[in-house]
């Protein structure tokens, strides 16, 4: 197989360049389009990575992705992250005689700082935006304690001015408007083309880290005789790579909660297997709770959170000694247009003390095409229910639905 051709320059904050260049093998009349993007998520070292990765796609008649191969890369470190990305991309479809039909295409990445351009070099000579003002999100005091992502998509302007602004995936609903407010005062040297200036999308992540977290920790340790204990209203779901996805193990958590409802620090309290419970403290940032109440006012606290990874189910509740066990599983029901889309959906079900499940709901998603048939699915499991102190209890559990996984 041949390699890549183009060559990308890099601007002086660093960026991600991605274009598509159609290798059809048959005669289509138009190129399929990116219609939906999803950034490669980089954790840790990598996310100031550098390296281009060119992947090879092949495209259904219906605009979604069924196989993605490394075409060529620099850094083998960057190809998971890119792989599971472009898995979720949609497409205008390639069309034939105004027919839509499969292609297959090559989508380079350059990647330098987290940044991303979805814009073509054609030329060496082109050029890519380059962020020349940037300004740093101003945070309201009840979001300073939260540790979190917001992954915004700007278009630009022939002049290098932020025309629009739209949220590309986010940890916490709450930092968007603010992360956003930010990036409309940026301003870019804008790309160009045979030596004019011409418009192009970028995408940004920001990456918020939480402040003051000594002072609030303090404050919790000091919460007793509360009015009402805080609970969670929203609960994000570990997120496993593929290694770990059948992993076993228990962990416990000491979340400690702002007065705003936000977690501001995590601290693991027992642990059987560490990297799952990294997991678990990665996804433990991003709940959400009704802060707890004393004397009317809402007040920092802890919270003590168990986790049970159970050979793929996940049980993030009250402890018990015996966690639901599978007795009868429905495989979901998928549309002919994502038969053969790696995709993912993640369900969270509550089950009554027989084992029944009384309701199911999406926790995340790699195409929303899939989760209505997959939750009809989940919703037809049972189970051998909980056990607690000899008792079958209630329960919930999250079951990972992972379609056409290679290995």
């Amino acid at each position: 197989m041949k390699r890549s051709q183009h060559s990308i320059v890099l601007g002086s904050i660093g960026i991600l360049a991605a274009f598509a260049l159609s290798i059809a093998a048959n005669a289509a009349t138009t190129v399929p389009t990116p219609q939906k993007t999803v950034a490669p998520h980089l954790t840790g070292e990598l996310s100031d990575a550098a390296g281009e990765v060119s992947v090879l796609v092949d495209i259904n008649e219906f605009g979604y992705v069924i196989d993605a191969q490394i075409y060529d890369s620099t850094n083998s470190e960057l190809n998971e992250a890119t792989l599971a990305a472009i898995h979720q991309w949609t497409f205008t479809p390639a069309q034939e005689d105004g027919v839509p039909t499969a292609s297959r295409v090559v989508q380079p990445f350059t990647f330098n700082r987290g940044a991303i351009v979805l814009k073509a070099k054609k030329t060496p000579e082109d050029s890519l935006p380059v962020a020349r003002v940037k300004a740093k999100p101003q945070l309201p005091d009840e979001l300073k304690h939260i540790t979190g992502e917001v992954i915004l998509q700007a278009e630009l302007d022939e002049n290098g001015k932020v025309a629009s602004v739209a949220v590309n995936a986010s940890t916490h609903s709450e930092l968007e408007d603010v992360a956003a407010e930010a990036l409309k005062s940026w301003k870019f040297r804008p790309a160009t083309e045979a030596g004019e200036a011409v418009a192009s999308k970028i995408i940004i992540p920001f990456h918020f880290k939480g402040s003051g977290k000594a002072k609030v920790v303090a404050a919790a340790k000091r919460a007793k005789n509360l009015d009402q204990a805080p609970y969670a209203i929203r609960q994000a779901a570990p997120e496993l790579p593929r290694a770990l996805r059948h992993a076993r193990g228990e962990t416990t958590l000491k979340l400690t909660v702002d007065s705003h409802g936000f977690v501001a620090d995590v601290d693991v309290l027992e642990s059987s297997n560490p990297e799952l419970t990294a997991l678990a403290q990665a996804a433990a940032l991003q709940w959400k709770f009704k802060p707890a109440i004393k004397n009317g006012k809402a007040i920092p606290s802890t919270v003590t959170q168990p986790f049970s990874f159970n050979g793929g189910l996940l049980a993030a509740d009250v402890p018990v000694d015996t966690l639901p066990v599978v007795k009868k599983s429905k495989t979901p029901k998928i549309p002919e247009a994502l038969a053969l889309v790696q995709g993912y959906v993640k369900v969270r079900v509550s089950l009554d003390a027989t084992g029944q499940v009384v309701n199911a709901s999406c926790a995340t998603s790699s195409h929303d095409e899939l989760v209505g048939p997959t939750i009809e699915a989940a919703k037809q499991w049972s189970f051998q229910p909980a056990v607690r102190g000899g008792q079958k209890v209630p329960s919930s559990i999250l079951i990972p639905f992972v379609f056409n996984e290679q290995s």
